[in-house]
């Protein structure tokens, strides 16, 4: 005869031994990449993943932006999920992205693999709202401050500032040919300065004609030594030779895929494919070298695969990085080889 007492601790006994003979759960397999165009169809472009990853450590303010802070009665935000503010604009120098956070108000190089950041200073001057960063062949990186300037930030030496009283609000910026080229969006040109912040050249003006440009927000180097130029309020993308000649053009506005909305920025791959992000459909648009549409990627959503206000992107082989603006990260993507 069992007692009460014992007859729980029976009932413990048999759902153990039940449980250590049960199959564990399966977990099921694990959803494919999103992919474009979508199966069957041979994949262009894959996504691979979202810089930082969740949980990544918050970057710390520098002492200049404490201070500039405190000037302006701006209290410290408690440490978020991402690093990022709003990503806006990215470069590829090695290991490291270097992105630029105008909300932030930070410059950041993020490590490619741990998602680690690290903040970049202009002693002496606390950024104002950095949008765009490009590195030179020998690492210099630049970077467009919208207050009016571009940032020289050599590696090991002395932060400088170039293209004061000469630039408005620069919102892109890119190395090509030996020079430092910015987009000047009221001005509505393309200048060009030596390293050592010597103006040598400015191109466009107001207007749709072939050497014209209307609002440009941002400026990519070619392989074959070209600049292409986002010519957002003319919904194209501008090629310009390095002395300045206009090289041709290609897009026009629409709802389509191939159309363009909100284009932002561009960047071209090593075998010629030029990518443009649209802030107005929340995708990529991937272009040929000679401007003929291929296919878009992305789509609104905060999701893997997904962009909110898609701004800067670069390439590094077939790597692909998108500053996926409002849900704060940097996303990446792989492109395919064509079948």
């Amino acid at each position: 005869m069992r007692t009460a007492a014992a007859i729980p601790a029976l009932l413990l006994a048999a759902m153990a031994g039940a449980c250590a003979h049960a199959p564990a759960p399966s977990a099921g397999p694990a959803a494919p990449a999103p992919a474009w165009p979508a199966p069957p169809a041979p994949a262009r472009v894959r996504w691979v993943a979202s810089i930082p990853p969740p949980g990544a450590p918050a970057t710390t303010r520098s002492w200049w932006r404490r201070a500039a802070d405190a000037v302006l009665g701006v209290e410290e935000a408690p440490a978020a999920e991402s690093p990022l503010s709003r990503p806006f604009g990215v470069a590829v120098d090695g290991p490291e992205l270097v992105v630029a956070d105008p909300d932030g108000g930070q410059v950041l190089a993020i490590d490619r693999r741990t998602g680690e950041p690290r903040a970049l200073e202009c002693p002496g001057r606390p950024w104002i709202a950095p949008m765009a960063v490009a590195v030179a062949p020998d690492r210099t990186r630049y970077v467009a401050d919208a207050a009016g300037v571009l940032a020289r930030l050599p590696a090991g030496g002395a932060c400088t500032l170039i293209g004061a009283g000469r630039l408005t609000r620069p919102t892109g910026v890119a190395w090509q040919g030996g020079r430092v080229w910015a987009v000047d969006p009221p001005a509505h040109q393309l200048v060009a300065f030596t390293p050592d912040g010597q103006e040598v050249l400015r191109v466009g003006g107001l207007g749709d004609g072939p050497a014209e440009l209307h609002f440009p927000t941002a400026v990519a180097a070619a392989a074959d030594g070209s600049l292409l130029v986002v010519d957002a309020l003319n919904f194209r993308v501008s090629r310009f030779a390095a002395d300045g000649a206009p090289l041709g053009r290609f897009g026009r506005a629409g709802e389509e895929e191939s159309a363009f909305g909100r284009p932002k920025a561009v960047a071209a791959e090593p075998g010629g494919a030029i990518l443009v992000t649209d802030a107005l459909s929340d995708q990529v648009k991937l272009f040929t070298a000679t401007g003929r549409f291929e296919l878009a990627f992305g789509g609104s959503g905060s999701g893997p695969g997904q962009l909110l206000f898609p701004a800067g992107i670069a390439v590094s082989g077939r790597q692909v990085y998108v500053c996926d603006s409002l849900n704060r990260r940097v996303a990446v993507f792989e492109l395919e080889a064509k079948a």
